[in-house]
């Protein structure tokens, strides 16, 4: 999901790290939040741009209308060989026109860059008109938790979001916490189906939102061209 950011990184390249780490519950986990955002934020919608795919969760939900655009060599080469459509490129530099893609999905990615303002721009450009984007950041609510991961260099808030999407061009946007996600880690643990935690996220992502009970960890910036 992330782009490599800094020399730290030279001894191991970042596409590698993210192909060897994430327990079985994590990797089941993303499917289960790709199903989700796809199915009521993206349906419909193509071509769709994943930006920054790390294990490429979103773009397997239709690898037909979503493609993936990521700047670690070994992951490309990775995931083209799954049948994956996806091309070399970074988040400062995506490999298509103008007007373009009818949506971006940009997921835990923007804390990785020392410009995000840069990766908006760009988002901002390849959208076509009416085009949609969806970008998923961590907030400073658990710094402990931000910190686990050593190639994160800043976390987000409602404000700087917005910053950054008027910066942009975005005239249309809203930000609010991710779903409330511990009851679905719980279900994956029990080896329940994938099926039962898709319904656990939908339930929550509806009415536990209404609760105001939810992921303060992670924030999600909706933004229209």
């Amino acid at each position: 999901m992330q782009e490599a950011v800094t020399t730290a990184l030279s001894h191991q390249p970042y596409g590698e790290y993210i192909l060897r780490t994430g327990t079985d519950i994590i990797r089941q986990l993303e499917l289960v939040y790709g199903a989700h955002w796809y199915r009521t934020r993206f349906a419909g919608k193509a071509p769709v741009l994943d930006l920054g795919p790390g294990r490429c969760w979103f773009t397997k939900q239709n690898v037909n209308d979503i493609v993936a655009v990521d700047n670690a060599p070994e992951l490309v080469e990775h995931y083209r060989q799954q049948g994956i459509n996806i091309k070399l490129g970074d988040a400062y530099q995506v490999p298509y026109p103008e007007e373009y893609f009818e949506g971006v999905f940009c997921c835990w990615l923007l804390e990785h860059l020392s410009e995000p303002d840069r990766a908006f721009l760009e988002m901002y450009r390849i959208l076509k008109p009416g085009g949609y984007a969806c970008v998923i950041v961590p907030s400073p609510n658990d710094m402990n938790a931000f910190y686990d991961d050593y190639t994160h260099v800043r976390p987000y808030t409602p404000v700087s979001l917005r910053q950054l999407a008027e910066g942009s061009g975005f005239k249309r946007y809203r930000v609010e916490c991710l779903p409330w996600v511990r009851g679905i880690t719980y279900l994956l643990r029990l080896r329940l189906s994938p099926t039962a935690a898709d319904k656990y996220m939908r339930w929550a992502d509806t009415y536990l939102r209404k609760l105001r009970l939810v992921n303060r960890n992670n924030l999600m910036l909706e933004a229209w061209r």
